[in-house]
């Protein structure tokens, strides 16, 4: 079976979250014994590095949207449609002509398959409408809302294949398009490139992410001035550890035991560090790749139902909804050295038995071969 993927950003372990998923997915589905090859779009946004050497990857640089009334026009008939036109599209034909099947990958890929015969499927990695505020549509941010909210419609209406990544999202693909087969296929990281946390050392919570993603710049602003005065109050010696792109601007107190570090050199490297992951997430829908990054680095997570969705890792994660009850249960963590390694311990088998590449690939194989009629 001969599939093309269409990736958004390049496979890399120290990527966008796409990024470090799609080494994983490219690796899952070669281990089934597909014949696949990828074809990744280098944007403006990409992150520098080097896409590991086992992988069937082709990158293409693809420029930043034209200006003028005809790129407006096109971007109404094909919202966030840049995959769709140009060097990538051209690119991507090509290799279509010798596959049994195109995988889009991600909301944004969902354009380029237009005009090709081959079945497809596109994945629908989280839902607009929960990750992000309306917005005001004469602001940036709320075109970009609303271009993102048609291009996501445009996709699920315009394939019979579609896969979901968590329940809640395969819920509400199933809900708009009933005439489509929705596959729950979960996201997943390869174990060998995630070492165990040691968990030892002073009591050190963490939390990293983009600050660009409404969701994450909410949850750490709740997570400092709500939640870890409650916790430092109480154990003094700890600390807790902020990082990622744009976090140094987000204005954040300067409490007691905090300290912002900005974008890092490697996510990997910062969960060494932890004793754990503080994620108060309020909304946001899709599996959260820092959970799976943590939960493979063996690190005890303390989060809502929102910052678990789609995740099983049984007592590695403890879920709560309150603020107080989210710090008591990281202090719970913090103080006892033995439940932080039993928990971890807990993270790290549920992910290899669940989010590792070929279980977390096996729904994908089962929709190819119905797809391609095998």
């Amino acid at each position: 079976m001969k599939v093309v993927l269409a990736l958004t950003q390049p496979p890399l372990l120290e990527g966008g979250a796409p990024g470090k998923c799609a080494v994983a997915l490219l690796r899952g589905l070669r281990a089934h014994g597909v014949d696949v090859r990828a074809l990744a779009a280098v944007q403006p946004f990409a992150i520098p590095g080097e896409v590991p050497d086992d992988l069937p990857v082709e990158l293409v640089r693809v420029v930043t949207e034209p200006a003028g009334w005809r790129a407006r026009l096109d971007r109404l008939r094909r919202p966030r449609g840049t995959l769709g036109r140009g060097e990538f599209a051209a690119r991507f034909r090509e290799l279509a002509t010798d596959a049994d099947l195109l995988h889009l990958e991600e909301t944004e890929a969902g354009w380029a398959d237009e005009g090709l015969a081959l079945p497809s499927l596109v994945h629908i990695q989280y839902l607009v409408r929960r990750d992000r505020p309306p917005g005001r549509p004469w602001t940036r941010t709320g075109r970009d809302t609303i271009e993102l909210g048609l291009a996501e419609r445009a996709a699920i209406r315009r394939h019979r294949y579609l896969v979901a990544s968590s329940p809640l999202v395969a819920e509400d693909l199933r809900r708009r398009a009933p005439n489509a087969e929705v596959v729950l296929a979960p996201l997943s990281l390869d174990p060998v490139d995630y070492r165990p946390a040691p968990l030892d050392g002073p009591p050190v919570a963490g939390i990293i992410g983009t600050a660009a993603w409404p969701p994450t710049a909410a949850a750490m602003r709740r997570l400092v001035t709500q939640i870890w005065p409650r916790v430092h109050a109480r154990l003094p010696e700890s600390r807790l550890l902020i990082a990622g792109r744009g976090t140094e601007a987000l204005g954040l107190r300067k409490e007691n035991g905090v300290e912002v570090l900005g974008e890092v050199a490697s996510a990997r490297e910062f969960f060494q560090r932890l004793s754990l992951l503080l994620y108060p997430l309020e909304r946001g829908s899709g599996m959260k790749v820092k959970v799976l990054e943590a939960i493979a680095s063996g690190l005890p997570v303390v989060t809502t139902s929102a910052g678990t969705e789609g995740i099983d890792a049984g007592d590695g994660i403890v879920v709560e909804a309150e603020d107080e009850a989210l710090a008591l249960s990281a202090l719970q963590i913090l103080r006892d050295p033995t439940e932080r390694h039993q928990r971890g311990s807990i993270a790290r088998s549920a992910f290899e038995l669940r989010y590792s590449p070929k279980p977390a690939t096996a729904p994908l194989i089962d929709i190819y071969q119905r797809m391609a009629g095998l």
